[in-house]
């Protein structure tokens, strides 16, 4: 099953419409599942060698490098500076439009339009750097005029998912009460079109830890697209598929629909923002989804991390911390597990299985960005949030590193907490 993005198609998509894929790349600057998904890092990687996440983190070091390169002189005002101050507000400190308005004292109108010219010099600056025809792109000038307005689609939708993604609150919920909710939604759109949700196989679901209102939204928009692109009468069957620390949803067109060549039509595939909405939504919930579809069949794919007793692993020369931040959970039902160096956790990982990551910056022999970056080439980790921690204040370096998260020493166990929560969930009380 390939992901939503790895194919030639998707290097022609990005190509021929750049501004707008810059600018949903900007909008999810420091989110590595939604880059590694990104026809902007396929057209970037052009075959270099190297897995998604390495493309993807440097798809996000060419977007700062573009940001930068915006910078005015110390003594530029007007239109120059106000693009790059939006710019780098909305993108890289992730402030929301609202927040820009107060900051800059400009109107909803303006901040738009401001950031609108600088996705613009952005793209401009990839389109030399790809090397891209200028008849390739769309500029941003030819787009329908509401595109520049706060009321668009687009716009909408990716301030929508910046602001729910900011308010995820994960909990353990059953698969099949919120899987059978949503198909109760799309009762009489299926009925309509003589189609059907098999949904029997749910039953041996593990309990998941995500957010009820995202993942409502997400399987919606999800099932939504089916409808949009399969024929009438097709069948959609679910099967649950479990492995350490997640389940997979497989939803799969049902093999006699498939036998009569009956899939996908090409000229349907991948219209609208339904899917990057859903794919957004889910990595909000750290969970990802991945889409097979041709003209014989369709099929698509839901992670979810289970609402297990999470392991947190500490990787930290020194023991004494360790041993403290065993002390500050030792109230929650979290196993905490310790490594004394990059090898060491990178041995005990290729074991083991951690939902989360603490990673000291200050170790002897191989510092925490080494062992950052070494982690996250490994594709088992690559949705596994990492906190990296440090007497350093080195929020942006980390991030743009693949880190998920900062906390910095010393660590007091309200600021653990609250730091592992925003990524595992409700961490539950000892019985």
């Amino acid at each position: 099953m390939s992901e939503i993005t790895p194919d030639a198609a998707r290097v022609d998509e990005a190509a021929a419409d750049l501004p707008q894929g810059v600018r949903s790349a900007l909008l999810h600057l420091y989110d590595n599942a939604f880059l590694q998904n990104h026809p902007l890092t396929v057209l970037l990687a052009a075959g270099a060698a190297g897995d998604r996440l390495t493309h993807a983190q440097a798809l996000r070091r060419t977007l700062l490098d573009c940001i930068e390169r915006l910078r005015p002189h110390a003594t530029a005002h007007g239109d120059a500076a106000r693009a790059y101050a939006v710019l780098t507000y909305r993108c890289v400190d992730g402030l929301t439009i609202e927040e820009i308005e107060q900051k800059l004292g400009l109107s909803r109108r303006q901040t738009y339009r401001e950031f609108t010219k600088g996705v613009e010099a952005v793209a401009a600056q990839l389109q030399d750097r790809l090397g891209v025809r200028a008849d390739q792109t769309l500029p941003i000038s030819t787009l329908a005029p509401d595109e520049h307005a706060p009321n668009s689609r687009q716009a909408l939708a990716e301030e929508e998912l910046a602001r729910l993604g900011k308010e995820a609150r994960r909990e353990a919920m059953a698969l099949p009460d919120i899987v059978h909710g949503v198909c109760h939604l799309l009762e009489a759109r299926l009925q309509r079109r003589g189609m059907a949700v098999q949904t029997a196989a749910l039953a041996s679901a593990p309990t998941v830890l995500a957010d009820r209102t995202l993942l409502r939204q997400a399987l919606l928009n999800l099932l939504s697209y089916a409808l949009d692109v399969l024929p009438d009468g097709a069948s959609l069957a679910l099967a649950v598929e479990e492995r350490p620390g997640m389940v997979h949803l497989h939803l799969r067109q049902a093999s006699a629909d498939a036998a009569t060549g009956q899939g996908v039509s090409p000229a349907h595939q991948r219209e609208g923002v339904a899917l990057t909405v859903a794919q957004s939504l889910l990595a909000a919930q750290h969970g990802r989804l991945t889409l097979d579809e041709t003209p014989q069949a369709w099929a698509a794919e839901i992670m979810l991390p289970t609402a297990q007793t999470p392991t947190v692993l500490i990787i930290d020369d020194n023991r004494t911390l360790i041993e403290l931040f065993r002390r500050y959970l030792a109230g929650h039902r979290v196993v905490v597990a310790g490594a004394g160096s990059g090898d060491e956790a990178l041995a005990w990982l290729r074991q083991s299985a951690a939902q989360a990551v603490v990673l000291d910056v200050m170790m002897p022999h191989q510092d925490g960005w080494e062992v950052l970056q070494a982690l996250r080439k490994e594709p088992a980790l690559a949705a596994t949030p990492i906190i990296v921690c440090s007497v350093l204040r080195e929020h942006d370096l980390a991030l743009s590193l693949g880190a998920s998260d900062t906390l910095v020493k010393p660590v007091s166990q309200p600021a653990l907490l609250d730091v592992l929560r925003r990524w595992l969930g409700t961490l539950l009380p000892l019985a």
